[in-house]
């Protein structure tokens, strides 16, 4: 998820997409990803929500110290990416681009728009909208440490009505879909509809009238 929600951490910078900041995301942000996931997998990375006072939390991540060598070299390079203290085992995260200390790590999360700009790079333009000037041709993928990146979210467009598609819309005599066989875009788009639904704003009910004849 750091892939999708996330902008910056201790200084790395991900992918940006949207004409006025567009960018690929740097080597090393790419190479924590993929350690992470690792370290993840192994399980011996945890978070936990300490108190710090009757009205404030402190987020922690946590790294498990009894681990087999390929984890803790893992563990390891985690640390060296963020500029953590390598002997430390547990680190405070806070929000911002920048970490204060050697035993903080600082996450610049994405808003709901900045999310939808970026998976909107992800999108495969028709030639046709690209040589209008009507939108920017699709970013070239993210190279990371073992080659080029999947998409986050796979959208393809044809002038053809698709055959097989999860969801499908029209737009300008072309259709744009996400493939019905492709289930890292429909989990993707999933997970984006329920984001969604967290952060929209709850709709008041009115209460019920009651009516009181005076007559």
């Amino acid at each position: 998820m750091l892939r999708l929600m996330v902008n910056v951490v201790n200084g790395l910078d991900n992918r940006h997409g949207g004409d006025l900041r567009a960018r690929p995301a740097e080597a090393e942000f790419l190479e924590l990803l993929e350690r992470l996931r690792r370290v993840q997998l192994s399980g011996a990375i945890g978070m936990r929500v300490q108190r710090t006072d009757p009205k404030e939390v402190a987020t922690l991540l946590t790294f498990r110290q009894k681990v087999d060598p390929g984890v803790a070299a893992d563990a390891l390079g985690i640390r060296r990416l963020l500029g953590i203290d390598p002997a430390a085992s547990e680190f405070r995260v806070v929000y911002g681009a920048i970490a204060t200390d050697a035993h903080e790590i600082a996450m610049l999360t994405r808003s709901a728009l900045e999310i939808l700009i970026n998976l909107a790079s992800f999108i495969d333009v028709p030639p046709a909208h690209v040589a209008e000037q009507r939108v920017s041709p699709m970013a070239e993928p993210d190279q990371g440490p073992s080659g080029p990146l999947r998409p986050l979210l796979q959208i393809k467009s044809s002038r053809e009505r698709p055959a097989d598609a999860f969801v499908m819309v029209p737009y300008r005599d072309y259709w744009f879909w996400i493939d019905d066989r492709d289930i890292p875009s429909k989990r993707m788009f999933s997970f984006i509809m329920f984001i969604f639904t967290l952060v929209e704003p709850g709709s008041k009910e009115a209460p019920p009238v009651l009516t009181i004849p005076t007559g």
